[in-house]
C-alpha cells in the first residue's frame, strides 16, 4: 500500500534531451556509412554487420538485432543466417531524395538484450536513368514581321531528374537561316535556352516556321529530349477589305419567311490574324433598311421583318466590311420585292340603309367600293352575293357598287336579311373578303295573336286562398312593335248563371289567371270559360281559347260514425259469452267520409280498452273481435274506444266508445251491481234457456242478413244483363293511365301519338326540298368601263399641306354644273378610300373644304407628287364623279441624322487621299426641300465631298489630307452638317468621332526584373502572394497585357496560379516548408500583338509550427509477468519535421504509472518498469506517451500502448454470499432447479476456474445425497425428490468452491432450503359427522326469533397459512331466506321469523372452502325440524283429500248442443254461398261472350296526363258478359 500511495502522489517526470550528454555521446561514437547504386535489385549484399560492429558470430541473432529506419520504411534487412545487411527493396534516388545531392538515408541498428543502439547511414548514388524532358511537346512563339535582327526570345527549358553530370548540360536547334540558339546558366544552376533572330522575317514569303529544339545531358552515353517550336509571323494591318462586287442585285418575294436568306455578300482582306478577319454590318441603319439584318461573320443578309410590296417595291442597302485593324470597304445591294397575292380584297361601305319598308320595291340598300392592294392579276377583283336573296348588285364607277332590292319584301316571311358580300381577286391562290350586313324589314299589322294551345286545363286545390294564381295562358303575335303587343281578357260565359266574374280574373298584360274566391270540391268540381287575346295594331286583331278549371279535393272532412250511434240516450251494449273463441265477432263499427279519393279511405284502430289484449279491431272493415279466450278473471264490463282515421294529409279522425258485457250465457244479460250484497243463487235452468234463445236469435238474424244481401246482388246483376248494357265505359281506353296504388297491376303507361300529314285544309303535309343555291357574280366588263371613262370627267384640285381644317378648296356645285340646292336633294357625298374623309361639302354654299389638317409626309411618305383620289356620290339618281386632290410639299422638316455621333476608326498608318464614306442624313420633305449639301468643321487632316447616290440621295465622303499620329492626337471630333434646299434652308448636325488606331511597336516592360517575397507555409489557398505589374505603351489590343508562367517547374504550377489580367500570384495549394523551402518562377507579360516581356519571382517559404512530433515504435512487449522488476516494455524514436525551436521536443508519460522513460541515443527512448507489478491490483496498464515540441503554438503527439500483467495463483475463490436461503414449493417435480450459488476468483486463466461440490452434512442422519445435487461447473442446485411440507419443512448443508491452480485454493458457503406449503389438503368437517348411521337433526321452535342459533359447523384444514383459512357458505336450502350461515365461524342461524307456511322439515347444505389457490372445499348436510315446541318432535305425513266428482248440469249439455247446431248451420250457409258463386262464374267463362279482358280491371288507376279525359276512377266486375 505504501508503494501505491507513493505512485499516486509522484510528480510528473520529463525526460529532457541534454545537449552536453548528446555531444559527449557523439564524440565517442562513430556513424557507419554504406553506399549503393540506385535501381539495384532487392536482396543485394550491402555489408557484413557483425564484422562492422565488432561482434562475435551469432551475437546479432542472440541479442535480437533489428534495423530501424525513420517512418518504419525498411530499406535494409538482416539475413537471419549470416546476419549480412541486404537491400530489402529496389531503391529510386529521385523518389527518395528528389534533387537533393548527396542522397543519404540515416538508420539505426537496435540490439534488444542487452539494449544497445548504433547509428548508420546509407548513401544512394545516382545513375543516368532519366532523359531531359520538355514540359510540352510543342512551343508556340509569335514574332512580328517588323522585328529587327538580334532580338532575343527566351524559351522554356527542359527538366532532368538526374543530378550532377547526369543532369542537363546544353541545347541545340535545327538548322535554319533565321535563328540560332544560346545556352544560358541561371542563378539556381539550371541551364535555359534563348532563341536569337539572325535575319528579318517576311509573313508574305513564309507565314510560319517549325524548328526542333534538343536538350542534352552529361551522361555516358548522353540522353536527349526534343520539342517542336512553332514560330508564327505576325502581320501588320496594311490591306483594307475588298468586296467581290461593288453592286449586288437580289429579288425577294414579299411572303418570304422571317430569317430567310436574301443574298450573301463577300469581302476579302489580304492581311492575316485579326487584321484579316472581316466583320460585316449595315452601313446606314434607317427605316428603309429596318427589314434586313446581316450576319457579321458570313455576310448573309436575312429578313428580320416581313416585307410588303404595297409599302416598298425595292430597297437599296449599303454594306460595310471592317477588319480587326479598323480598315473598311463598302458595297451596295439593291433588293427588289416581288409581289405575291397576299392581300385580300378590301370592301369599304359608304352608305347603308336599314330598316327598309316591306311594301316598297327597288330600294337602295348600300353603296360600297372594293379595292386590292396587290398588282396585276392579283389586283383584279369580282364581287357577288348569294342568289337566294331578293337583292341585286349593280356596278357603278371605278369599283363602286350599289345593293338594291329586286321587289317588295314581306316582313312576315322574313324580317331580317344577313347579306354576305363576297369580293374575290384573280390572283393565285385566289383570296376573298366577305362583308356581312344586316337589313331589317319594317312591319305592317297583318297577323292576329295566336294562343299556344286551343284549350287549357288548370287544377286548383279546394279551400284555396283568394287571389291565388292558378295558371296562365299565352298568345303570340308574329308582327313586331306595337302590332305584337297582346292584351288578355275574359269573355262572357255561354251560361249566364255561372258567376264567372266572382270566380276568376285575368291579368291583361301577361295572361295570368287568379281564383277570386275559395273553391269547395264538394260544391263545385269543375267549370269552363273563354279567354280573348287582342293586339294593339290598327285595326286591332284578336283570337280566343277555352280554359277548363278542375277543383282538386282536400282532406277537410273528418270521418263520421254511423254505427254504433253515439247520441242515443243510453249507450249500446254488446254481449259476449265468456265461452267465445278467439276471433269472435263482437260488433262492427261503420263510418263514412265526405271527401273523395284516398282522403275517404278509412282505417280503424283500438285506442283504449279496459282489458288490453282482450279485443282487437280489424283495420280495414272496423270489425271488433276477441283476441284470446275469456277467463273468469276478466272484468264483466269492458269499455272500448275505437279510432276511425281517414287517409288524407294531414289525416282526420273520429272516435267511438263501445260497451261490452261479458256473460256466461245469453240468459244473463246483465251483471249485478258490484256494491250489492251477495244474493241467493238464481236457479241455473231459466238463465241457460235465456242464453240459448238469445244466441239462436242473433245467429238467425245474421244468417237472414247474409241471404238478403246475396239475393239483392244477384237481382241487380240479372237486371243489368237483361238490359244489354256493358259496364265497360264507352269511348277510347285511356292510354295515359298509370298505376298509383303500388299493387303492380299496371306495370307501365301507354301513350299513343297520331302523325298527321298535310295542313288542316288539304289533309296532306309536304316538306319543301331545298333548292341548290347558285352564286351570281357581277363582273366588271372592261369595254363598258372604257366607254364610261372615255365620256367621264375627272375634277382635279391642289392644296398645300398643313393647312387648317375648314380651308376652302373649290366650289363643287359650280364645277359639276349643278344648282345650289341640287347637291342636297341628290344626297351628295365625298368618298375616299378606306372611308378617310379628308374633304367635306358645305350644304348651303356647295363649297368643298378641308375636314382635317393634311400632312403630306404622313399620307404619301417620299412619293412625289402626292395625289389622293376620291369620288363624289350623288344618290338620287345614283351618279359617281371621279376626283383628285394633290398635296403640295412645304419645307416643314429639317435634315436629321439617325445617330448623334458617327464613329470612325482610322489607322495611323493610313495614307493621305484615303476616302471614308459617312452615313447620310434623312429629310422627310421632297424635291428641293430635301437634303442638298454636306459640310465638315474646319480641321488640318480632312476635307468633305458631297456625292450623289444611285437612288438620287446625296451622301458625304471624308477624305484624309494629312497623316495621323496616335501618339500626338489619339482621337479627333468633327461636326458634320446637312443642309436642305428650302427657303430659308434647314440644317441637321452630327458629331464625327475619329479614333486613331495604333500599331504594335512597343513590347511590355515589368516594373522590376526580380520580385522577392516571403510566404508563411500555413497561408490559406487563394491568398495573395505578390502582384507583378508590366506596362505597354501601345493602345487597344496591342496594349492589353496577359500574364502567365513562362518557365516553371511542375512544383510551381501545382502550387501557384497567376491572374492573366491583374498579375496577382495566388496559392492554389497548401505550401509545406518541410517539402520545399523556396520557389523560383518566371512570369511572362504578352500584349495582343505577340510581343512579350519577362521577370523573375523568388518565393521563400517561412516555417511555422504545423507538424506535430512523430513517434515510431521499434520494440513493444505487451505481456509482462507480475513478479519481474525492471523489465523493458518498449523502444521508440521521436522526430519533428519542423526546424529551430519548432523541431525541439520533450517526451513524458503519466506520473501515476509504475514505469520510467530512459533516453538512449539521438531521440531514442526505452520504457521500463520501476519494480515488480501486482496483477491482482491492476492487470492492464494503458500508457500514453506524450511528445511535445517547443514551437508556438506547442504541438504534441500522444501514443497509447497497452501492457498486460500475467497472473500467479495467489487468490482463493470467494462466494458472493456467506449463506444462501432457497425456497422450494412442496410437491415439486424431481430434478427441479431450486437455486444457484456463485463464487469468483480474482486470478486469471486456469487459476480462476471454479469447481462446486456438496460438503458432508454435520448430521449423518440427514439424507442429503437423496435430497439435493449440485452442478460442479455453474453451482446450480437441484431437488432430487418431491418434498412434502407436512413431513419436512427445512434443512441445511454446505457447498465448497475450489479453483484449478497449483496448489488449488478453496472456500465454502452455507445453504438453507425452506419448503413452501401448497394447497393440497381439502377442509375436513368435524361436526356434524357425516358418516353416522342416521343423519343428525336439529330442532328449531317455530317461535324462534331471527338470529336464533340452530347449530355450528366445525371443520379443519391440514395445510398452513392462508391455505388453512376456512370460510362457510349456505349452498342449498329447502326454504331460501329462512336460514343463514356466518362466513367465518360456521354458525347456522335463522334469518327471519318462522311462519305456519314454512315446511316443518328443512334440509340445508353448507359449503366449507379454504383460501388456497386453487381453493378446495367440502360440504355438509344439515336436517332441521321446525316444531311448535320441543314436545312435538315430528310432523305428521301429508295426506291427500279425496274429492267426490260433482254430477254434470243438464242445462250445460243443452247449451253445448245449441251452440253446435247454430255453428253448423252458419258453416253450411257459407259453403252454399261459395258454391253458388263458383258455379255462376264457371258458366260465364264457358259462354265466352264477354269482350272485357279477364281479371280485375285496376280501379286504382288515375289520370296523370292532365288532359282531364278521366276525372274519376272506374271499377268493373269481370263476371258479366256485354254484347
Amino acid at each position: 500500500m505504501e508503494m501505491v500511495q507513493r505512485k499516486l502522489h509522484q510528480k510528473k517526470r520529463q525526460v529532457m534531451i541534454f545537449i552536453t550528454l548528446i555531444l559527449s555521446w557523439e564524440a565517442g561514437s562513430e556513424t557507419i556509412r554504406y553506399s549503393v547504386l540506385e535501381e539495384t535489385e532487392s536482396g543485394t549484399f550491402v555489408a557484413n554487420l557483425t564484422k562492422d560492429l565488432g561482434l562475435r558470430m551469432g551475437e546479432l541473432a542472440a541479442r535480437g538485432a533489428r534495423v530501424v529506419f525513420k517512418g518504419n520504411r525498411q530499406h535494409l534487412r538482416l539475413d537471419p543466417g549470416t546476419c549480412d545487411l541486404l537491400l530489402n527493396d529496389k531503391l529510386d534516388r529521385e523518389e527518395l531524395c528528389g534533387s537533393t545531392e548527396p542522397c543519404v538515408l540515416p538508420f539505426q541498428v537496435l540490439l534488444e538484450n542487452p539494449f544497445q543502439l548504433f547509428q548508420a547511414a546509407l548513401v544512394i548514388r545516382d545513375v543516368n536513368d532519366h532523359a531531359p524532358e520538355f514540359p510540352a511537346r510543342e512551343m508556340q512563339l509569335k514574332i512580328s514581321e517588323i522585328t529587327i535582327p538580334g532580338k532575343v526570345f527566351p524559351l522554356k527549358m527542359a527538366q532532368d531528374l538526374d543530378a550532377g553530370s547526369n543532369g542537363l548540360q546544353s541545347y541545340i536547334i535545327s538548322s535554319n537561316p533565321h535563328f540560332h540558339i544560346l545556352t544560358r546558366n541561371r542563378k539556381d544552376g539550371r541551364k535555359s535556352p534563348e532563341l536569337v533572330l539572325d535575319k528579318a522575317l517576311d509573313r508574305e514569303e513564309q507565314p510560319e516556321l517549325r524548328l526542333t529544339l534538343t536538350a542534352l545531358d552529361g551522361g555516358s552515353p548522353p540522353l536527349s529530349g526534343t520539342t517542336e517550336i512553332q514560330i508564327l509571323v505576325l502581320d501588320s494591318n496594311d490591306n483594307a477589305p475588298e468586296f467581290a462586287q461593288e453592286f449586288y442585285e437580289a429579288q425577294v418575294p414579299e411572303n418570304s419567311s422571317l430569317g430567310s436568306l436574301v443574298i450573301t455578300v463577300s469581302a476579302r482582306d489580304l492581311d492575316a490574324g485579326s487584321f484579316g478577319e472581316v466583320s460585316y454590318a449595315l452601313f446606314q441603319v434607317d427605316d428603309v433598311n429596318d427589314p434586313f439584318e446581316i450576319n457579321a461573320n458570313t455576310g448573309e443578309i436575312r429578313l428580320k421583318k416581313k416585307l410588303d410590296f404595297e409599302e416598298f417595291q425595292s430597297y437599296q442597302v449599303d454594306i460595310e466590311a471592317t477588319d480587326g485593324g479598323g480598315l473598311s470597304g463598302k458595297c451596295s445591294v439593291v433588293i427588289k420585292v416581288l409581289d405575291v397575292n397576299d392581300n385580300a380584297p378590301q370592301l369599304t361601305m359608304s352608305s347603308l340603309t336599314s330598316p327598309i319598308p316591306e311594301n316598297l320595291p327597288e330600294i337602295l340598300v348600300a353603296v360600297f367600293s372594293v379595292s386590292d392592294a396587290d398588282s396585276g392579276h392579283n389586283q383584279q377583283v369580282i364581287c357577288s352575293i348569294h342568289d337566294n336573296l331578293p337583292f341585286v348588285l349593280r356596278p357603278s364607277v371605278e369599283n363602286f357598287y350599289t345593293l338594291v332590292t329586286e321587289g317588295a319584301l314581306d316582313r312576315e316571311e322574313r324580317a331580317e336579311y344577313n347579306i354576305t358580300i363576297t369580293v374575290t381577286d384573280m390572283g393565285t391562290p385566289r383570296l376573298k373578303t366577305e362583308h356581312n350586313i344586316t337589313v331589317l324589314v319594317s312591319d305592317v299589322n297583318d297577323n292576329a295573336p295566336a294562343f299556344s294551345q286551343t284549350s287549357y286545363t288548370l287544377w286548383v286545390r279546394e279551400n284555396n286562398s283568394p287571389a291565388l294564381h292558378i295558371g296562365s295562358v299565352s298568345a303570340t303575335d308574329t308582327d313586331a312593335g306595337a302590332n305584337a303587343q297582346v292584351t288578355y281578357s275574359l269573355l262572357p260565359p255561354p251560361d249566364p248563371l255561372v258567376p264567372l266574374a266572382s270566380l276568376v280574373s285575368i291579368n291583361p298584360d301577361n295572361g295570368h289567371l287568379f281564383a277570386l274566391t275559395s273553391l269547395d270540391y264538394e260544391a263545385l268540381r269543375a267549370f269552363e270559360f273563354h279567354v280573348g287575346a287582342t293586339d294593339r295594331g290598327s285595326p286591332a286583331l284578336s283570337s280566343q281559347a277555352l280554359v277548363r278549371v278542375l277543383v282538386a279535393d282536400a282532406n277537410d272532412n273528418a270521418p263520421f260514425v254511423l254505427y254504433p250511434l253515439q247520441n242515443a240516450s243510453a249507450p249500446c251494449t254488446e254481449l259476449v259469452p265468456r265461452a267465445a273463441e278467439p276471433g269472435y265477432l263482437v260488433t262492427k263499427v261503420v263510418a263514412v267520409d265526405g271527401d273523395g279519393g284516398q282522403n275517404s279511405w278509412l282505417s280503424y284502430q283500438l285506442l283504449k280498452a279496459t282489458e288490453p289484449g282482450l279485443f282487437g279491431v280489424w283495420a280495414h272493415n272496423g270489425e271488433v273481435r276477441t283476441a284470446r279466450l275469456l277467463s273468469e278473471r276478466d272484468a264483466p264490463k269492458q269499455r272500448l274506444v275505437v279510432l276511425v282515421k281517414d287517409n288524407g294529409e294531414p289525416p282526420l279522425s273520429a272516435s267511438v266508445t263501445l260497451h261490452v258485457l261479458l256473460v256466461d250465457g245469453f240468459s244473463q244479460p246483465y251483471l249485478p251491481a258490484p256494491e250489492a250484497e251477495a244474493a241467493a243463487a238464481v236457479p241455473a235452468d231459466p238463465l241457460t234457456v235465456y242464453l240459448v234463445v238469445a244466441l239462436a236469435s242473433v245467429s238467425s238474424l245474421f244468417l237472414f242478413s247474409v241471404l238478403v244481401f246475396v239475393a239483392v246482388r244477384l237481382c241487380r246483376r240479372g237486371g243489368a244483363a237483361s238490359a244489354g248494357r256493358c259496364p265497360v265505359a264507352e269511348g277510347h281506353f285511356p292510354g295515359h293511365l298509370v298505376d298509383v296504388s303500388g299493387m303492380g297491376t299496371l306495370s307501365r303507361s301507354y301513350q299513343y301519338e297520331v302523325c298527321l300529314t298535310g295542313d288542316h285544309r288539304t289533309g296532306t303535309m309536304e316538306t319543301p326540298l331545298p333548292k341548290m343555291t347558285q352564286k351570281r357574280q357581277v363582273t366588271a366588263i372592261i369595254i363598258l368601263l372604257l366607254l364610261w371613262e372615255a365620256g367621264g370627267q375627272i375634277i382635279k384640285y391642289s392644296v398645300l399641306e398643313e393647312r387648317d381644317s375648314g380651308s376652302f378648296v373649290a366650289n363643287l356645285a359650280k364645277d359639276l354644273g349643278l344648282g345650289l340646292g341640287e347637291l342636297v336633294s341628290r344626297g351628295a357625298r365625298i368618298l375616299f378610300k378606306g372611308n378617310k374623309q379628308h374633304l367635306q361639302i358645305e350644304q348651303k354654299s356647295g363649297n368643298l373644304i378641308l375636314k382635317e389638317k393634311l400632312d403630306r409626309e404622313d399620307l404619301c411618305g417620299d412619293t412625289d407628287p402626292c395625289i389622293l383620289h376620291f369620288q363624289v356620290l350623288l344618290k338620287n339618281p345614283v351618279q359617281f364623279i371621279q376626283g383628285e386632290l394633290q398635296i403640295q410639299d412645304v419645307n416643314d422638316h429639317a435634315p436629321e441624322f439617325l445617330e448623334n455621333e458617327i464613329l470612325l476608326k482610322i489607322s495611323e498608318s493610313s495614307h493621305p487621299g484615303s476616302a471614308y464614306p459617312l452615313k447620310i442624313a434623312q429629310d422627310l420633305d421632297v424635291g428641293s426641300n430635301t437634303v442638298q449639301n454636306y459640310t465638315i468643321s474646319s480641321n488640318f487632316h480632312f476635307h468633305l465631298f458631297t456625292r450623289n447616290h444611285s437612288d438620287g440621295r446625296k451622301y458625304p465622303e471624308l477624305v484624309l489630307d494629312q497623316e495621323l499620329d496616335r501618339e500626338e492626337q489619339p482621337e479627333l471630333r468633327l461636326t458634320l452638317t446637312a443642309m436642305d434646299g428650302g427657303s430659308p434652308p434647314k440644317t441637321g448636325t452630327s458629331q464625327v468621332l475619329i479614333i486613331v488606331l495604333d500599331i504594335n511597336d512597343n513590347a511590355p516592360e515589368f516594373a522590376q526584373q526580380l520580385y522577392q517575397v516571403q510566404v508563411p507555409e500555413n497561408s490559406p489557398i487563394g491568398s495573395l502572394v505578390i502582384t507583378v505589374s508590366a506596362r505597354d505603351l501601345d493602345a487597344g489590343i496591342h496594349g492589353e497585357l496577359s500574364y502567365s508562367f513562362f518557365q516553371s517547374s511542375n512544383q510551381v504550377i501545382q502550387a501557384f496560379e497567376v491572374n492573366t489580367a491583374t498579375g496577382d500570384i495566388r496559392l492554389k495549394k497548401k505550401l509545406d516548408f518541410e517539402e520545399i523551402r523556396s520557389y523560383h518562377m518566371e512570369i511572362e507579360a504578352s500584349d495582343g500583338g505577340g510581343l512579350s516581356g519577362k521577370c523573375t519571382v523568388a518565393i521563400e517559404v517561412m516555417d511555422v509550427n504545423d507538424n506535430a512530433p512523430e513517434l515510431t515504435i521499434s520494440l513493444l512487449i505487451n505481456d509482462i509477468p507480475e513478479n519481474t522488476p525492471d523489465t523493458v516494455v518498449a523502444v521508440f524514436g521521436i522526430s519533428d519535421s519542423d526546424s529551430g525551436n519548432n523541431g525541439k521536443m520533450m517526451c513524458s508519460i503519466q506520473n501515476h504509472l509504475p514505469f520510467l522513460l530512459k533516453l538512449t541515443i539521438e531521440n531514442f527512448y526505452t520504457l521500463v518498469t520501476e519494480g515488480a507489478l501486482d496483477r491482482e491490483e491492476k492487470a492492464e496498464y494503458n500508457i500514453t506517451i506524450t511528445v511535445t515540441d517547443m514551437g508556438t503554438p506547442r504541438l504534441k503527439t500522444e501514443h497509447n500502448i497497452t501492457v498486460l500483467v500475467s497472473d500467479v495463483n495467489d487468490n482463493a475463490p470467494a462466494f458472493t454470499q456467506t449463506s444462501y436461503t432457497l425456497w422450494v414449493r412442496e410437491n415439486n417435480s424431481p430434478a427441479l432447479h431450486i437455486g444457484s450459488v456463485s463464487a469468483t476468483d480474482t486470478d486469471a486463466g486456469a487459476n480462476a476456474q471454479v469447481t462446486y461440490s456438496l460438503l458432508p452434512p454435520p448430521d449423518p442422519l440427514v439424507p442429503l445425497a437423496s435430497l439435493v445435487s449440485i452442478n460442479p461447473d455453474n453451482g446450480h442446485l437441484f431437488a432430487l425428490t418431491s418434498l412434502d411440507y407436512e413431513a419436512l419443512r427445512a434443512f441445511e448443508f454446505r457447498v465448497g468452491a475450489t479453483d484449478r491452480g497449483s496448489p488449488a485454493l478453496s472456500s465454502q458457503a452455507l445453504v438453507r432450503v425452506l419448503v413452501a406449503d401448497a394447497n393440497d389438503n381439502a377442509p375436513f368437517v368435524l361436526y356434524p359427522l357425516q358418516n353416522a348411521s342416521a343423519p343428525c337433526t336439529e330442532l328449531v321452535p317455530r317461535a324462534a326469533e331471527p338470529g336464533y342459533l340452530v347449530t355450528k359447523v366445525v371443520a379443519v384444514d391440514g395445510d398452513a397459512g392462508q391455505n388453512a383459512w376456512l370460510s362457510y357458505q349456505l349452498l342449498k336450502a329447502t326454504e331460501p331466506g329462512l336460514f343463514g350461515v356466518w362466513a367465518h365461524n360456521g354458525e347456522v342461524r335463522t334469518a327471519r321469523l318462522l311462519s305456519e307456511r314454512d315446511a316443518p322439515k328443512q334440509r340445508l347444505v353448507v359449503l366449507v372452502k379454504d383460501n388456497g389457490e386453487p381453493p378446495l372445499s367440502a360440504s355438509v348436510t344439515l336436517h332441521v325440524l321446525l316444531v311448535d315446541g320441543f314436545s312435538q318432535p315430528y310432523l305428521p305425513a301429508p295426506e291427500a283429500e279425496a274429492a267426490a266428482a260433482a254430477p254434470a248440469d243438464p242445462l250445460t249439455v243443452y247449451l253445448v248442443v245449441a251452440l253446435a247446431s247454430v255453428s253448423s248451420l252458419f258453416l253450411f250457409s257459407v259453403l252454399v254461398f261459395v258454391a253458388v258463386r263458383l258455379c255462376r262464374r264457371g258458366g260465364a267463362a264457358s259462354a265466352g261472350r264477354c269482350p272485357v279482358a279477364e281479371g280485375h280491371f285496376p280501379g286504382h288507376l288515375v289520370d296523370v296526363s292532365g288532359t282531364g279525359t278521366l276525372s274519376q276512377s272506374y271499377q268493373y266486375e269481370p263476371g258479366c258478359c256485354c254484347c
